[in-house]
């Protein structure tokens, strides 16, 4: 009985052997798949790390900028108002009013300070006489930073004229000096004149460094370089550092050359001036800084870099167990990248200085 039983069972048992011929042929298609995830996951990691490389260069590249024109909006309007406004006591009247050359003190409305006597000519920009006791806020849109309109016509637009190299702009009040009994303020004209020509060699300064770093991009390839570190330094990353270059953003400054302060004589009670030439004498470089603008190409690269410009960088794609050439498929990174401030025109440089500029990445 067990003999029979076993004669039954042989034959089946015998069949186990035919699995080893299909595990024998499906060996080369695993290795096949192996060999595929391995080469695949080399070049995702290849890939993603030039991703990281681009995205962290050009956001590194474009701060250059954003930074450039934040430092040339606060130079322009915040520095010199909160510099005169804590040098110059808005609240301190100490100007008052010549009642023998003007009887009617409601003309003038009331005693000044030397602050206005200063804003009121021009000299530099503030928040406006309504506001003169006020300072900007980080909550605020818009830092609403100007000259008085009535001494500087025409220099609250994104496109001012050309200073008058022959003219002799005002930095005291002549209507004060007229009516008021405006003495000569040595000191506060000595410091005027001293920290605009300081805003002068601040702003030159920072568009030297802007120029440098920016006119090969610089930060943008040896960003590029220091996140791979599988090319040449002097050849990384120039593919995208081209692109930014078309981008260059270039600022007018305003200098004025002649000035005159207007202030009313203790002894003969007339009102007297004295003018400065700074190009006939050779002082403080023979002209003073005002402000700077976006020149007009400048506002068209400004409007587009708001909504944000295509960077691209292509790579070299590593060797494969295939030996598949990956070159003629093009294998690049892609990113865009935005810079923007509180207006859809993007120009927070003049007039209005309101140095909030911010780098954005786009995925």
């Amino acid at each position: 009985m067990i003999g029979f039983i076993q004669k039954i069972f042989n034959p089946v048992r015998n069949k186990r052997a035919q699995i080893v011929i299909p595990a024998v042929l499906l060996v080369p298609t695993i290795l096949l798949v192996i060999y595929l995830l391995f080469e695949t996951t080399k070049l995702s990691r290849e890939k993603i790390m030039h991703q990281f490389a681009t995205d962290a260069s050009a956001f590194v590249e474009l701060t250059s900028t954003s930074n450039f024109l934040n430092a040339t909006a606060y130079t322009n309007g915040a520095f010199p108002f909160r510099l005169f406004r804590e040098n110059f006591d808005v609240t301190n009247k100490t100007i008052k009013l010549d009642t023998k050359v003007n009887p009617n003190p409601m003309q003038n409305e009331g005693d000044k300070s030397i602050f206005e006597f200063f804003y009121m000519a021009g000299a530099f920009p503030a928040l406006g006489m309504d506001q003169i006791t006020s300072v900007p806020k980080d909550t605020d849109i818009t830092w609403e930073i100007r000259y008085f309109e009535n001494t500087r016509p025409g220099w609250n637009t994104d496109s001012p004229p050309k200073p008058d190299e022959t003219k002799f702009y005002p930095i005291t009040s002549e209507e004060i000096a007229e009516y008021y009994n405006a003495n000569w303020h040595l000191d506060s004209i000595k410091l005027y004149l001293f920290m605009y020509y300081l805003l002068s060699q601040i702003y030159e300064n920072q568009k030297k460094v802007y120029e440098r770093i920016t006119s090969e991009g610089e930060f943008f390839r040896k960003g590029y370089y220091l996140n791979t570190g599988n090319c040449r330094l002097s050849e990384c990353g120039r593919e995208g550092a081209r692109e930014f270059k078309k981008y260059f953003l270039e600022t007018e400054p305003v200098y004025i050359q002649r000035v005159v302060t207007f202030y009313k004589d203790p002894v003969d009670g007339q009102k007297k001036s004295i003018k400065l030439d700074l190009k006939a004498d050779n002082i403080f470089d023979g002209k003073l800084y005002q402000f700077a603008y976006l020149s007009k190409p400048s506002k068209e690269r400004a409007r587009k870099l708001y909504t944000g410009i295509e960077i691209k960088q292509s790579f070299e794609a590593p060797s494969n167990y295939f030996r598949v050439g990956l070159k003629r498929y093009n294998p690049h990174t892609h990113v865009r990248v935005a810079m923007q401030c509180t207006k859809e025109s993007n120009n927070c440089v003049w007039p209005n200085p309101t140095p909030k500029y911010q780098v954005r990445i786009y995925p």
